[in-house]
């Protein structure tokens, strides 16, 4: 159901939702068609599913989204620019807004995330608006505490101005799937372009697959809360791991300061990964891959033969 507040919302005229989907099920419909509901349009690309999600797709189009079907899994950066460059080609708003299959927003989070550009002391440099928070925890910010940008913005819930792709170009499809967002980002600041802080907005993201922090079989806690690590699939290691060196390399003479802040938040989530998680060997292997490509400058999507390893 819709809240109270937002029954009478009307969808904004300038911004169109672009969806990149995996294998969608009906909770992925269902958010396509919440998202309708702030947005005019939407285009859902979907990356080479394997399963057969034909009725989620032809569900996703009778809710009034536009479906792409590429033919093979390509990675989300294509993924998003092929959707943007529909979305486009056919309305061409000012704004798109960026999702994944599994994220909603709470509130009416597109007119907060405009309002937040309009009110800006100088919109010409907004590029993008992102969440505040997700699933209402505050995301790093820096720079000007007046008008926070996003540390590191993720896609899911960023409207990006399309004027901005003119600018930098699109997504960077050889990173395939992690950093994406964080070198889209970096390009915008080498412009000169701001990545805002969206007053209000607070995006529900799913958080993947938590597992219990132990140590010697103990559920580690602060206090009385449990802690828990974040697990990511020994493949998503790989490009974790990949991506986040060669990045680095890419802007470490432009922007030392995010480069180093970055790397620190990546060691500390491998710390906990390597140290609490499940599945370490895998991980391991995963990692030391992602060093030797990195090193190689060895982009696009894994090996076949690394990734049935990593199974």
């Amino acid at each position: 159901m819709v809240p109270e507040e937002l029954a009478g919302a009307q969808p904004a005229p300038d911004v169109c939702g672009v969806v990149s989907a995996f294998n969608p099920g009906p909770e992925n419909v269902a958010n396509v068609t919440w998202l309708l509901r702030f947005v005019e349009h939407v285009v859902v690309v979907d990356d080479g599913s394997p399963n057969d999600v034909s009725p989620a797709l032809e569900e996703m189009e009778r809710a009034g989204a536009v479906v792409i079907r590429l033919g093979t899994n390509s990675g989300i950066a294509r993924a998003l620019n092929v959707g943007i460059k529909e979305a486009i080609s056919r309305w061409n708003p000012e704004w798109v807004v960026t999702m994944d299959q599994d994220s909603r927003f709470t509130g009416d989070y597109v007119v907060s995330a405009l309002a937040t550009a309009r009110n800006s002391h100088e919109p010409e440099t907004v590029g993008m608006v992102c969440a505040e928070s997700h699933n209402n925890i505050p995301l790093p910010t820096w720079g000007n505490p007046d008008e926070p940008q996003i540390f590191d913005p993720m896609t899911s819930g960023t409207l990006v101005r399309t004027s901005s792709f003119k600018a930098v170009g699109f997504f960077d499809e050889g990173f395939f799937i992690d950093c994406v967002d964080s070198e889209f980002n970096a390009r915008l600041r080498e412009r000169g372009l701001r990545a805002l802080a969206g007053r209000g907005c607070n995006l529900e993201h799913s958080l993947g697959n938590a597992r219990p922090m132990k140590i010697l079989g103990w559920h580690a806690r602060v206090g009385s809360k449990k802690l828990y690590v974040y697990y990511h699939a020994p493949f998503r290691v790989y490009y974790i791991t990949r991506n986040s060196l060669i990045l680095a390399r890419r802007y470490a003479l432009k922007q030392p300061t995010w480069v180093l802040r970055r790397i620190y938040m990546e060691i500390q989530s491998h710390v906990v990964r390597f140290g609490f998680g499940p599945n370490r060997k895998k991980h391991l292997v995963a990692a030391l891959a992602g060093v030797r490509d990195a090193l190689r400058q060895k982009m696009g999507k894994i090996d076949d033969s690394l990734a049935a390893r990593l199974r």
